[in-house]
């Protein structure tokens, strides 16, 4: 049936299609026709989702209450809603099915699930981030992370950043940093809305400034008129498209702003720390990080790997290209909230609020003059 249905379409471009609303919808009048006997709307879902989609999974993907699909096994099945995990009524036939998704999950961004590789890391055409894993170095499982377009506002009496326990004058603080074009880091742990915040802060950035927005995939959906978005390509055969290779090319385009999505390699931090000491002021980037003292950490640890500042000017080097470094936390609730916020100076990280305090601390130094 998927032969008949799908004459002509690319196996491996099945996944991104099925995703699509007008395809999925022209696919399962298809499938009416071709099952050759009357099925139930939810019968025709369920022989879609297997042939085209992600099988038993697609019903949470579809799930706007859902965040995160993780297979453990063929009965062993969670996802996360609300910030919180719990099991999910769906199983797979067995191991091997979930081993077939997870090769279709690969050859849909043009990669191979094999046994010297048995692992693959898939950026989804919608922004969605799918990881799996197969033997022999355990599996089959998936994880999967969907891209929602959370659209979250500093301020505001419900829904905001501030709802969440953001200190009013806190918030203040942050929209004033980014109209005066301090540049600023957004730590956190997986999960810990580091994006979604990005996004809050952009909404700040006035509208007659040029932005260039750096990413692994398209997911900052900014609210912001001129913005141009710059994707990688993943390394093949050839040689890859990285971050760093944007950013340098980003210099080029004229930007008022460079928006990085996240920072992970010492070439990605090497180079955005170089557009920032070239003028480029005003830039917003995410980092993986427990702290805001430990995001300033890691910023330094990866110029050091990089190699090409001197190891007793790096700790000067990051200081005079960073203002700002707001920290992010998912708590035990599930919630995501703003749990520091430091300025960075040639004496580190100094606080100017946490998550509790009852006001929030006067800028010194560089960032005082900007302010």
């Amino acid at each position: 049936m998927r032969a008949e249905v799908a004459a002509g379409v690319d196996p491996a471009g099945l996944l991104s299609l099925y995703a699509e609303p007008t395809r999925r919808t022209i696919l399962r009048e298809r499938v009416r026709v071709a099952s050759r006997r009357p099925l139930a709307d939810e019968e025709v879902d369920e022989l879609c989702a297997e042939l085209f989609g992600f099988g038993p999974l697609q019903r949470y993907l579809d799930d706007p209450a859902v965040t995160d699909v993780l297979v453990n096994g063929p009965r062993d099945v969670f996802v996360e809603r609300a910030g919180r995990l719990e099991r999910a009524p769906v199983e797979f036939r067995g191991p091997d099915a979930i081993g077939e998704l997870a090769h279709r999950i690969a050859a849909s961004v043009g990669r191979e699930l094999t046994l010297e590789r048995p692992f693959v890391d898939a950026r989804m055409r919608d922004g969605s981030r799918a990881n799996a894993v197969i033997a022999p170095v355990g599996g089959p499982t998936l994880s999967i992370r969907k891209f929602e377009r959370i659209a979250v506002a500093l301020e505001g009496a419900s829904g905001s950043w501030r709802a969440s326990g953001l200190h009013p004058d806190a918030a203040a603080l942050l929209r004033r940093c980014v109209v005066a074009r301090a540049s600023l880091v957004v730590s956190g742990a997986t999960g810990s809305g580091k994006s979604t915040l990005l996004r809050s802060l952009a909404d700040a950035i006035p509208h007659d400034e040029r932005l260039i927005v750096i990413e692994d995939t398209n997911e900052l959906v900014l609210p912001h008129p001129h913005a141009v978005h710059l994707e990688c390509v993943p390394a093949r055969e050839g040689g890859g498209v990285t971050v760093a290779d944007l950013v340098a090319n980003a210099l080029r385009m004229r930007p008022d702003r460079i928006i990085v999505g996240e920072v992970r390699t010492p070439r990605e931090a090497s180079a955005l720390l170089e557009a920032l000491s070239t003028g480029h002021e005003g830039s917003l980037t995410t980092l993986h990080a427990g702290s805001a003292a430990g995001a300033l950490d890691r910023l330094e640890l990866l110029l050091a790997r990089a190699g090409e500042v001197a190891p007793a000017a790096i700790a000067r080097h990051v200081a005079r290209a960073i203002d700002v470094i707001v920290h992010v936390a998912r708590g035990r609730d599930g919630r995501r909230a703003v749990r520091e916020i430091a300025e960075i100076g040639d004496a580190g990280a100094r606080p100017l609020w946490r998550a509790g305090d009852a006001g929030v601390a006067e800028p010194a130094g560089r960032l005082a003059a900007r302010l």
